[in-house]
């Protein structure tokens, strides 16, 4: 698979600047942001009080009193909007999309080797981070096929097009599709705070911390954490071509009325369509489905790259 890289529409950078700008993000989202000191880059939600996700995102640091987070861009309004309530008892800025700071992501088996040739270093393994003169490069798995490159235009002019003179031109369904078959959440409009983390399996794909203080929600994602198996859990299922059922749209049993599932994400492919769905035992154990009627066909189970039990 050869190098590709997008400036995906659908996300969007809030940065977050201010002398109490970590602490400030520590004490009110689920990871423990002080991994970034360390050279990494982190997972993470926010959550209601009643733990519902609000949004999910990956977090980086520009600089001890910058943080940058990458989240959907549907969601990025009502999250500053949110959060600025909170944001007026510190020492810290909420600011959506600076001009100057772009975002590039890249993938394929080519992509370390491409990113080489402009970066002195690359990161070492997942979540791993590096920065050079207003440029943030991360690895998100651990195979070294799948980055992101935040970019101070300001101090790097030229990245962004070096990146694409070593890189073809991708498609940003290919990207959606890959961060599916990653089992990644993503939270959308439709879908702001309709889940617990465990629905989404963030407890296994590293974006709650269990270690770290308190935070909205957290004595709810803690108390459904350590109860035993989860209820409800996150499943990728493959459906016919030409379906691309939308962020929330429920799932039935054939013949049933009542629903047993969401659709957390979903991304055409050239082989049909993918998608993230959030159901329970029961909704497993029968054929789910898009509308209970018989002419919807069945989806298919395919394997996440973690385990996952089901009470």
């Amino acid at each position: 698979m050869p190098a590709s890289y997008i400036a995906p529409a659908a996300e969007a950078l809030l940065h977050v600047t201010g002398s109490d700008a970590l602490d400030f993000l520590q004490n009110q989202t689920s990871c423990d942001l002080r991994e970034l000191e360390t050279g990494r880059a982190c997972y993470g939600v926010y959550c209601t009080p009643q733990g519902r996700v609000v949004c999910d995102f990956l977090a980086l640091q520009a600089a001890p009193d910058h943080l940058i987070l990458r989240l959907r861009h549907d969601i990025l309004e009502q999250t500053v909007s949110t959060l600025a309530r909170f944001a007026m008892f510190s020492k810290v800025n909420l600011q959506p999309q600076l001009d100057h700071w772009q975002l590039l992501v890249c993938w394929g088996e080519r992509a370390g080797p491409a990113l080489a040739a402009l970066y002195p270093q690359l990161p070492a393994g997942a979540l791993d981070c590096v920065s050079q003169d207003g440029a943030l490069l991360v690895q998100l798995d651990a195979s070294g096929s799948r980055f992101e490159c935040l970019i101070d235009n300001r101090a790097q002019p030229q990245l962004a097009q070096q990146l694409a003179g070593q890189l073809a031109a991708g498609d940003e369904t290919e990207w959606h599709a890959l961060t599916l078959q990653d089992g990644i959440a993503r939270i959308e409009a439709a879908t702001v705070a309709q889940f617990l983390p465990e629905q989404l399996n963030y407890d296994l794909t590293g974006h709650i911390n269990f270690r770290k203080g308190c935070y909205p929600g957290q004595e709810v994602i803690a108390r459904m954490h350590y109860r035993g198996k989860a209820k409800r859990r996150m499943l990728l299922m493959q459906l016919p071509a030409g379906a691309l059922p939308a962020a929330g749209a429920p799932l039935y049993h054939q013949g049933g009325e009542r629903v047993v599932g969401n659709i957390v994400n979903s991304a055409a492919t050239g082989t049909g369509t993918l998608a993230l769905v959030t159901t329970t035992r029961a909704g497993v154990d029968g054929d789910l489905r898009l509308a209970p009627d018989a002419s919807a066909p069945p989806l298919q189970q395919l394997s996440l790259p973690y385990p996952v039990e089901l009470e």
